[in-house]
């Protein structure tokens, strides 16, 4: 089924201020929380006890239980709201809010937080799913944390927020429809859409009448995510600001983790990587933004993912893997690790040329020569990529028009920031090169700051840093206090002392910490007394 992204204005607008169809579809109360033996759990009001391990569960089993050690509380409500889909129609998608429990003595929301999830591959993964199936050391859930209060009570900037989790097309209720990865203006638009539409159930529907706070009086929209979400939080808040809703919003600008703001620069950095003798180590990027772009990009609209990619590399079963939704990135991983031993037909050697043992692939065996060849050669004529910019081609061949649609979701060109970036990146990352952030400073100029990792691991590790760091709960602090949003940079500390304990919140712990799950030099562990 062929989709395009590239739809007229009029679509893109259409609807853009009606958001009078959304509906709260399920509303409940958690409580954070954790066991002498170290179980993760969510307690609900009325004191359900389905009970579950930190490391897995049934689908069906729900995510809430009884406990002590309570972390935070919060209220919940997921919705369906009204938006575009990526071939143009009107669609009905489904996202997650979260909010802080009660409404008594002048207690105040005090900003909204888009939070755009990382890539998925699983449907059970989507934040409109997590009181069912969610891992409660996801990014879902470390950013549901921020619904909740802080230790250091209602002043503190960074937590008593409404956070907004959507669920991107093709997953919740559309989970039947193809996925736009990568396709980024369609799916800024959806995030906006579910903004607006939450704000609005949250202070006029009925249901939430009973938990409902009034916003403080210079309340901020700050749009945040890592990976694929780092680059949806970017495509978030340049829609808010084309379209002229940054006062509505009320937009501070946009916290972002190594996210793949310029997919050029990305597949270069492969080509790189391929030359220097390095597997890609998360082979599923490729076919999952191959498909996104030949179902809802109109370049790659005439081909299919098989004009790209090594026919064995697709016999794994790849495609169906992402059309079904039931497998996790992890999950395809560990396929594709059996595949290398078990081969096909009785030949154990048959995905030895397209696979390796742990997983992954080299960028050459799994792309077409053409392709490949094509990548090459622009890399050989613009070594400096990044930073000087690659000039664009004519197109008519695969390679040169997937290099055009690339380009359609480069969102460091044609676009000028009027607030704050704050990009968060890892020299180390292996999966969302560096060369991103380089290419957003050299094109996106002054609103653009960088503040690095600390660790400078590769892109799971760096991932959890993000998630769990003092920095990152500064950097929503600055976003939500300061007075020239929009005019000034903000300056955010780069380092945190090596001593420090974080609660799952990203909070400091004082003192000796009670029994519970920590996290120590960038590392989980687990506290009993």
């Amino acid at each position: 089924m062929k989709k395009t992204l590239i739809v007229s204005m009029a679509a893109l607008l259409m609807a853009a201020h009606n958001i009078n169809a959304q509906e709260i579809t399920g509303m409940g109360h958690a409580t954070i929380t954790i066991s002498q033996k170290g179980e993760i759990r969510l307690e609900e009001r009325d004191g359900s006890t389905d009970s579950r391990r930190q490391a897995a569960g049934d689908a069906d089993e729900g995510f809430y239980d009884k406990g002590g050690n309570s972390f935070f509380d919060i209220c919940w409500f997921t919705y369906q709201y009204p938006s575009i889909s990526g071939d143009g129609q009107e669609i009905m998608l489904t996202a997650l809010a979260c909010m802080p429990d009660g409404n008594a003595n002048g207690a105040v929301i005090n900003n909204v937080l888009a939070g755009c999830h990382i890539t998925i591959t699983a449907d059970r993964d989507c934040p409109s799913r997590f009181n069912q199936t969610g891992n409660p050391f996801s990014d879902v859930y470390l950013t549901m944390t921020l619904a909740g209060d802080s230790n250091l009570g209602q002043d503190d900037m960074a937590y008593n927020n409404l956070v907004i989790l959507p669920d991107y097309e093709g997953y919740g209720t559309t989970r039947n429809r193809p996925h736009p990865y990568l396709c980024e203006e369609i799916t800024g638009r959806q995030v906006t859409d579910a903004v607006r539409a939450g704000i609005a159930l949250y202070q006029n529907d009925a249901q939430t009448e009973s938990i409902r706070r009034s916003f403080r009086d210079d309340w901020r929209t700050i749009c945040t995510g890592y990976s694929q979400g780092g680059a949806v939080a970017m495509a978030t808040q340049r829609y808010i600001e084309q379209n002229n809703l940054s006062d509505e919003l009320h937009l501070a600008g946009s916290l972002c983790g190594d996210g793949p703001y310029d997919p050029v620069s990305t597949l270069l950095y492969y080509v790189e990587e391929d030359q220097a003798g390095r597997n890609l180590s998360m082979p599923v990027v490729l076919p999952l933004m191959l498909k996104g772009l030949c179902d809802y990009d109109e370049t790659l609209s005439k081909y299919e993912v098989s004009d790209f990619l090594n026919e064995r590399f697709l016999e794994t079963g790849v495609l169906e893997w992402l059309e079904s939704k039931n497998m996790s990135t992890g999950n395809i991983t560990e396929e594709w690790e059996k595949l290398y031993q078990q081969g096909k037909d009785g030949d154990e050697t048959y995905y030895r040329t397209v696979l390796t043992s742990n997983g992954s692939a080299r960028l050459r065996d799994i792309m077409k020569k053409e392709v490949a060849d094509y990548f090459t050669q622009l890399l050989a004529a613009h070594p400096d990529y990044a930073t000087a910019g690659v000039p664009l081609p004519e197109g008519g061949t695969p390679a040169a028009d997937l290099h055009l649609a690339l380009e359609h979701n480069n969102l460091t060109h044609n676009w000028v920031p009027q607030h704050p970036l704050l990009l968060y990146h890892s020299t180390g990352d292996e999966v969302v090169p560096y060369e991103n952030y380089e290419s957003a400073k050299a094109s996106l100029g002054d609103k653009v700051t960088l503040y690095s990792s600390r660790a400078n691991g590769q892109h799971v590790a760096t991932g959890t840093e993000f998630f769990i760091s003092s920095s990152r709960i500064e950097a929503i602090r600055q976003l939500a206090t300061n007075p020239h949003i929009g005019i000034e940079n903000v300056s955010i500390p780069l380092k945190a002392d090596d001593a420090l304990i974080y609660d799952l919140s990203g909070r400091t712990v004082n003192g000796m910490p009670q029994s519970g799950v920590y996290i120590h030099q960038g590392r989980k562990m687990i506290h009993r007394l």
